[in-house]
């Protein structure tokens, strides 16, 4: 569940739970963003220590609702040890959506958002267009010669910038803001900033902060990409009228 991007407090609610159904009384769970303290005294002579460390990986929202729904037939007690162990093993096992849907996805989201912000039809098919680039760059090149996470979103905002900026020097679009704004839109960090805000509203400022500062980083990466692009520019080729 932490894995995907659930909240913590549910992430501890699911091994409080799991702990106290299948018998083990004395558990202790300390849980930050990206890691997993557990103590337990078995039997009243054995205590033992696992740390786990999750790393901030993509978040994938129908795994913690399975989860969600495993926590719940657990704390009900219809779930047993060993079907929950293969429960697990199932959910891990759930795929995200394929590449074809992400790249429409995205083209669709970014065309979309340029509409909420004030693009016309045509800035709009450009956001789209520049959307849809965005998602094969980072399928094909990104994710196969695994670039971090970092260069990831400073090269996808950089072409996405780049494309919109060529289409408004081509006449293809009428306002520059409107078709960056909406081409960005699938990188920016929604989930995790809402996850964060959600974290410190449960008093879990370690975790909070993590994800805020995970968030804050991508926003970053992508106003260096922007801005970067804007600038050289501007310089080779003149002002841009944003």
């Amino acid at each position: 569940m932490l894995s995907n991007g659930g909240e913590i407090f549910r992430t501890n609610e699911l091994m409080v739970y799991a702990a106290r159904q299948f018998g083990l009384r004395e558990c202790s769970v300390f849980t930050i963003a990206n890691g997993i303290f557990v103590s337990a005294i078995v039997e009243g002579e054995l205590y033992s220590c696992q740390v786990r460390h999750i790393p901030l990986t993509p978040i994938h929202l129908e795994r913690v609702e399975a989860m969600n729904d495993l926590s719940r037939r657990i704390a009900a007690g219809v779930v047993g040890p060993e079907e929950a162990k293969a429960e697990v093993h199932r959910i891990r096992a759930i795929k995200g959506a394929g590449p074809v849907a992400l790249t429409l996805a995205s083209a669709l989201g970014a065309g979309g958002f340029g509409f909420l912000f004030g693009g016309n039809l045509r800035d709009c098919a450009m956001s789209a267009l520049a959307g849809l680039l965005l998602y094969v760059f980072i399928l094909n090149f990104c994710n196969r010669f695994h670039i971090r996470k970092v260069m990831t979103n400073i090269l996808s905002s950089v072409l996405v910038t780049l494309f919109c900026c060529v289409a408004l020097h081509l006449g293809l679009g009428d306002h520059l803001d409107k078709m960056i704004v909406g081409a960005i839109f699938p990188l920016v960090p929604g989930v995790p900033l809402t996850i964060a805000v959600r974290n410190f509203m449960e008093n879990d400022y370690i975790a909070g902060l993590v994800r805020l500062t995970d968030a804050v980083l991508v926003a970053g990466c992508i106003a260096v990409g922007v801005g970067c692009v804007i600038t050289t520019w501007n310089t080779l080729f003149g002002g841009i009228v944003l």
